[in-house]
């Protein structure tokens, strides 16, 4: 009798780390409705199986969706889960960096810690993925990069001195790999998206200081699926930056004069109000 041979693994495949929730778990329904075989990472297993759940759910059919509960921030682990994926499903066609956390505060208050979890998951952990992974995409020739850095990389906002250095390391990131991988093939989108309605941003809310509830407050947060599809349709025509939303749009496309008025509205706010900065 000859034995039963395993189904071959679609291809092409794709990895999103922060795939559990948000602009990360819209970004992976877009490429499941693409075709894509699914590597989803996230440090929480039970809701990252939640949202596996959720994915394969809505498209019946669709290419299968892996879980992979891993914390982007531990360089080895990373490498270990990266080295095992390359040696069983090749070099992934998409690769996107979405993990990410935001714990704004007052700088004067804000502890060290609360800086170095923000640049080792958002900033560490974008490198440690990419590290493990584009050698290969550079050796296959192929292969598209998107990283999810922040409108908060664009310019200055008061409240986030811990959070927008580590997405402006993203920011920095992309610049350079846009250069590096792409002379090898590989295309390197960097997405600068603001608020959106996600989980990580309801507990964001609940600890901005005065200062930046005050600024923020009348702004519209966007959802995730129309940000994801923004990302992705940039991706598809070979764009090297993306800034989903109006405002954003703004920032990335008309540079310092419009990141300028906006810090100048903050200060103008900041004199009004100066129990906000207390």
């Amino acid at each position: 009798m000859t034995e039963a041979q395993p189904d071959p693994l679609p291809a092409p495949w794709a990895l999103v780390t922060g795939g559990s929730s948000g602009i990360g778990e819209a970004l992976a329904a877009g490429l499941l409705a693409r075709g894509c075989h699914l590597v989803l990472v996230a440090r929480d297993s039970v809701r990252l199986e939640a949202a596996r759940a959720r994915l394969e759910g809505a498209r019946p059919g669709a290419p299968r969706t892996e879980a992979l509960a891993l914390d982007v921030g531990d360089a080895p682990a990373v490498a270990a889960a990266m080295a095992g994926l390359l040696a069983r499903l090749g070099p992934p066609a998409w690769v996107v960096t979405s993990a990410g956390i935001a714990l704004p505060g007052r700088f004067l208050d804000q502890p060290l810690a609360e800086h170095e979890a923000q640049l080792r998951t958002n900033a560490l952990g974008t490198v440690n993925v990419l590290h493990a992974l584009a050698p290969a995409m550079a050796q296959a020739g192929r292969g598209q990069v998107v990283l999810i850095a922040s409108a908060a990389a664009l310019g200055g906002f008061a409240g986030y001195a811990a959070y927008a250095p580590s997405k402006w390391a993203v920011r920095g990131l992309g610049e350079v790999l846009d250069l590096e991988l792409g002379a090898h093939g590989v295309r390197v989108l960097t997405a600068f998206p603001p608020d959106t309605d996600t989980p990580q941003l309801a507990e964001e809310r609940a600890r901005r200081p005065a200062f930046t509830a005050r600024f923020a407050g009348g702004a519209r947060p966007l959802s995730p699926g129309f940000v994801a599809e923004r990302i992705l349709a940039a991706a598809e025509r070979g764009a090297r930056r993306v800034a989903p939303g109006f405002g954003a749009s703004l920032l990335l496309w008309a540079g310092r004069p419009w990141a300028r008025y906006l810090e100048a509205a903050q200060r103008r706010l900041l004199r009004r109000h100066p129990e906000d900065s207390r």
